[in-house]
Formats: structure tokens, C-alpha cells, sequence
């Protein structure tokens, strides 16, 4: 399906701006509102002609998600990854299901907006009616994992804006569990702003695993404004639509970003992973590693880039994407991206895109192994090294049939050798 025409394009920006002035919030949002409604007014919705938007699609969105705000209940029970955690529901924070941990503060109010670039960041911000502020104090070490759970439910096609964001004060430590769930024709238009300084240390893990009829869109912010450390692991299955733009922001020197990540398409769903590494600064370091498996008709995207700014003398930077073709129908588009405006710089990247090796297969089945079976255990066996890496006890035990459910939803389908 190709993108939205330019026409298109404008009325989904028009239903979004409509939308958005229609949206009551709090005093404590008002500017935030205010001024992400005069970006969107101003901004250019994406179209076929948009290269950041070459292989994802935005005419689900043309079914009527932008009218109607989703009021879908929350599944019982709730899924629990930690001694605390946070729900927000549909965009709004639950405040009976929520508890926090000590040391860590919560505001009902967002104002990060000069580095949210996308459209979508600007409609979240514009179209707010609840967001929260999670503050680590000074010189905290917070003992227990923050399971942060973001829910979005509706029976028709709807939106709703989720917003967080964190701030890691100077020697402060935190475990955040960004888990999404979903169910239904929703769009979960999500914004996270991360911000991490000096002494900062953040293990962050991003869990989306809403069913196959949600649509998602979010932006990531990662902002590294001091001498900090950040180890994001992103563990993603396909949907309708789902559309990640992550940003880190190496803002001073010595700062370090580690991110790793699974993402799995099957079925006829969809993942487009936008990324994007910033360099500002000299003596930082980035590390990207990325694994990607499509099966069926899915279709999955990653897009990586690395911008070594003028200056940035001294930085350390690398990425790797690796991907596995599990059936002839379905798809993977890679493309890694260097642009750099120094010399006295060491960069790598890689990407690749494979199919099931035909002989393993044959031999596993010669051991009386189903070939469905055999390609699950190869599949698992691909991005194995990556789940093994994952430090927190809870989210190891949530991710195994996570990703045994992803691999094995589709038994019967493609039975021949890919």
C-alpha cells in the first residue's frame, strides 16, 4: 500500500489540529498545548514523497482514529514486572493502580518540546489532556525497577496521546520497564522524553506487545546532558502500523549509549524503526546492535543513523543490524547511515538480511523435528544472544514466550523451506 497523497496528507493534519483544539487539559499543560499546536499548524504531515516514510503507510489513519479519543477498559489481570508500577490508561494516569518508588518523585505536567521534531510528537503534545514527570533525586540509587505499563483500548477506531518524562538528576540510577499493551482499532500516539545528567545511570527496557489490530506511533527522546550512562534494550512485535522514531542526544563528553533490540513482523503486521544517534559533542561513545525477523507478509523496517556533529572530535560510534527472512512473502529494508563532519572519529556500521540456513533445517528435521518447529528453534536461536544479554530477572522471564508466541503464532503458515 503506498503513502497518503500530499491531499491526503493535509487532511490528516487537519483532523489532527481540529482535534487538538478541541482537547481540554490542565493549567500545567496550557503552554505546552499551546505551543505544540503553533509547531503543528506549521508542520508537514508525511506523504508518499517523504523519504523518512518510504515503506510505512499512514492510510490506516484514514479510517477515523484522529476523531474519536479511545475509553477502552483495562484487561484483568494486569501484567506485573515489578514491586512498582505506574498505569496509564488510554493516556491518563491511574491513580489506584499506581505506586512509587522511593526516591522518585511524580509531577502531573510535560514541557519538553524544542527537540520533538515529528509531527506526531507536536499533535502528542497538542492534543494533551494528562502526562507525568517522573524525577530521580540527586544522588539516589532507586533498588527496585519502575514497571511504567501504557495501556490504549477501543472496540472502534480511535487515538489517544500517551506522555512521560523521566528526569535522572545528577548521581542518580533507575531501572524503567516502558511496557506497551493494547487491543482494539486504537492508535497509542506515544511521546517518552528521557533525560540524563551528569553521574546518571538509566537500564531501560521498551516492551511493546499490543495485539495485532493496534496501531502505535511514538517518539523516543534520549537526552544526555551530563557525564551519564543509558543501556536501552527495545523488544517490538508488528502491528497494523507501528512506527518508532527514537533520538538519543549526546550533549557532553563522556556521556555513553548502549541500545539493543528484537523486533518481530509476522502475519500482515508492520514495524518501521527510525533511529537516530547525535553526536554534539567530542569523547562520546554509542553502541547500536539491532536483530529483525519477518514472516508471512510482514513487513519490517529499520533505518539507522549516526551524526557525528562538527567538533565532535574523539567519538566512539557503532551500529549493527542483522535480520532473518523467515518466508518468501515477506519483507526487510535496512539502511545504516553515517554522516560525519569530523576525522579524529572511529565509526562502524553493518546491516544484513538473511533467510533460515536450508541445512540446518534438514538436519533438525532428520532428528524428527517438525520443519515449523525447526524454523521456530532457529529463529530463537538467531536473536538468542541478545535476550540472554537482558540484566533484569523479570523482564528475561517476560520476554521468553513474548517471543515464543511471536515465532509460533503462524504454525501452519509457509511450511516450505524459506
Amino acid at each position: 500500500m503506498s503513502l497518503p497523497s500530499k491531499q491526503q496528507g493535509l487532511e490528516l493534519k487537519t483532523l489532527a489540529v481540529e482535534n487538538a483544539r478541541r482537547s481540554e487539559a490542565g493549567d500545567a499543560l496550557a503552554p505546552l498545548r499551546g505551543d505544540s499546536l503553533n509547531a503543528l499548524e506549521a508542520a508537514v504531515f508525511p506523504d508518499r514523497k517523504t523519504e523518512q516514510w518510504k515503506y510505512t503507510s499512514l492510510h490506516p489513519l484514514t479510517d477515523g482514529h484522529l476523531r474519536t479519543a479511545a475509553d477502552g477498559a483495562l484487561p484483568e489481570p494486569l501484567p506485573n514486572l515489578a514491586a512498582h508500577r505506574l498505569v496509564m490508561s488510554n493516556g491518563r494516569l491511574q491513580e489506584n493502580l499506581s505506586q512509587l518508588p522511593e526516591g522518585v518523585t511524580l509531577h502531573r505536567r510535560a514541557g519538553q518540546r524544542d527537540e520533538l521534531l515529528t509531527p506526531f510528537a507536536l499533535y502528542n503534545g497538542a492534543a494533551l489532556t494528562d502526562a507525568i514527570t517522573l524525577e530521580v533525586a540527586a544522588n539516589t540509587e532507586v533498588s527496585a525497577p519502575l514497571h511504567l505499563l501504557l495501556h490504549a483500548a477501543s472496540d472502534t477506531p480511535a487515538h489517544c496521546q500517551t506522555r512521560v518524562e523521566v528526569l535522572l538528576n545528577p548521581g542518580s540510577k533507575l531501572t524503567l520497564i516502558e511496557h506497551y499493551i493494547g487491543q482494539g482499532p486504537v492508535l497509542n500516539n506515544a511521546v517518552t522524553v528521557i533525560e540524563a545528567r551528569d553521574n546518571a545511570s538509566l537500564t531501560h527496557y521498551r516492551l511493546q506487545s499490543e495485539r495485532e489490530d493496534t496501531l502505535h506511533i511514538s517518539t523516543l527522546l534520549f537526552r544526555q546532558t551530563g557525564v551519564s550512562r543509558i543501556d536501552s534494550y527495545q523488544l517490538m512485535g508488528g502491528n497494523r502500523l507501528r512506527r518508532n522514531d527514537v533520538r538519543a542526544l549526546l550533549e557532553k563528553s563522556g556521556a555513553e549509549l548502549n541500545m539493543q533490540g528484537v523486533f518481530v513482523a509476522r502475519g500482515q503486521s508492520h514495524i518501521d524503526n527510525q533511529l537516530c544517534v547525535e553526536h554534539r559533542v567530542p569523547h562520546c561513545t554509542s553502541n547500536q546492535v539491532f536483530k529483525g525477523l519477518a514472516g508471512e507478509k510482514g513487513k519490517a523496517i529499520l533505518n539507522g543513523r549516526i551524526h557525528i556533529h562538527e567538533g565532535a572530535m574523539g567519538t566512539l560510534a557503532e551500529l549493527s543490524n542483522k535480520n532473518l527472512l523467515l518466508s518468501p512473502g515477506a519483507e526487510i529494508y535496512t539502511k545504516p547511515e553515517l554522516e560525519i563532519y569530523n576525522d579524529d572519529v572511529k565509526c562502524a556500521h553493518g546491516a544484513t538480511v538473511g533467510q533460515l540456513d536450508a541445512a540446518q533445517q534438514f538436519y533438525l528435521q532428520s532428528r524428527g523435528i517438525a520443519l515449523a518447529e525447526a524454523k521456530r528453534m532457529l529463529s530463537l536461536g538467531f536473536v538468542n544472544e541478545l535476550i540472554l544479554a537482558l540484566p533484569d530477572e523479570s523482564v528475561a522471564r517476560w520476554v521468553q514466550p513474548w517471543l515464543a508466541g511471536e515465532l509460533s503464532q503462524y504454525p501452519g503458515a509457509n511450511e516450505e523451506a524459506a
